[in-house]
């Protein structure tokens, strides 16, 4: 059992994933950048024909260059771990559950932590009868003897004993389109989200319905780079006036729900509510276009 920050355990996990493991839909550990941006929905087919001029449609985006993605996030009693999230440490981490839906849908469970810009991530597969166990009987994984599971059962006990248990506090649902670099070029991967809502209750997490998260006028670009910005893509941001802010799924689920409280504010002032919160200056900026 492991205790304190768990920093020098992710440089095992530090480097990108090779073109190979990203066509293994199962255990993906690895550093990267992580760009986000509040893009506006109008400008997104222009944007994206751009991106393919120069960039592969992901191969498991096999619904027309798009895939669903489900997500719960955890946390302890005291919502500590968004809390940290919101307010833009050099360093955070969270817990989270992810499927990807479909008729024999997979698990995951992964921990991502950022230091300043570089986003670390681990996961491991479930079972779906793991899954329950965790997510409606706070009961989780064992090890199994094999050395990246069961390093990754130990890194869970830990997180779990340093926040006086952990419980599931918001599932976000959003579908998903993803680029990724050709294959003798550098590593690169783009995605934008949309239709993203979220639930802060029933966490079967391939069950589709919730809240909007975000205005239907908006989508989320992030830009995943092992190192700096490919030059023609800085310039097509900057041609589109697309601009980096500070965004968080989990921390925009939890700040909704509190902004809800006032029945009197839509979703638009909301979420301008929110990105102000977030430090998202450029918001606006961003949705010009």
């Amino acid at each position: 059992m492991r205790s304190g920050p768990i920093t020098e355990t992710w440089k095992w996990w530090s480097r990108p994933p090779k073109r190979d493991e990203r066509m293994l839909n199962t255990k993906v550990s690895f550093c990267r950048i992580e760009n986000k941006y509040v893009i506006k929905s109008d400008v997104v087919p222009f944007f994206e024909e751009e991106l393919k001029k120069h960039m592969e449609v992901d191969p498991y985006a096999l619904n027309d260059g798009h895939y669903q993605v489900n997500t719960i996030y955890f946390d302890d009693a005291s919502d500590n771990v968004v809390a940290r999230s919101i307010s833009h440490p050099d360093y955070k981490e969270k817990l989270r559950l992810r499927s990807y839906g479909g008729t024999h849908p997979i698990f995951f469970i992964e921990f991502k932590n950022k230091f300043g810009d570089q986003v670390y991530k681990v996961r491991i597969i479930l079972s779906e009868e793991e899954y329950e166990n965790i997510v409606f009987h706070n009961v989780m994984p064992s090890k199994n003897g094999e050395y990246a599971h069961d390093r990754f059962i130990d890194l869970l006990d830990d997180f779990s004993n340093r926040h006086g248990g952990i419980t599931p506090k918001s599932l976000i649902q959003y579908e998903r389109s993803a680029l990724i670099n050709k294959p003798d070029d550098q590593y690169l991967r783009v995605t934008i989200d949309s239709n993203l809502i979220y639930r802060r209750d029933d966490f079967t997490i391939n069950k589709l319905g919730g809240k909007p998260l975000v205005p239907s006028s908006s989508r989320i670009l992030e830009v995943k780079i092992e190192r700096a910005l490919p030059l023609w893509l800085a310039h097509l941001l900057n041609q589109y006036g697309i601009y980096r802010d500070r965004f968080s799924k989990y921390g925009a689920s939890f700040i909704e729900t509190r902004e809800q409280s006032e029945p009197s504010l839509s979703l638009e002032a909301s979420f301008s509510s929110l990105a102000e919160s977030h430090g998202m200056g450029s918001y606006q900026n961003s949705t010009r276009k």
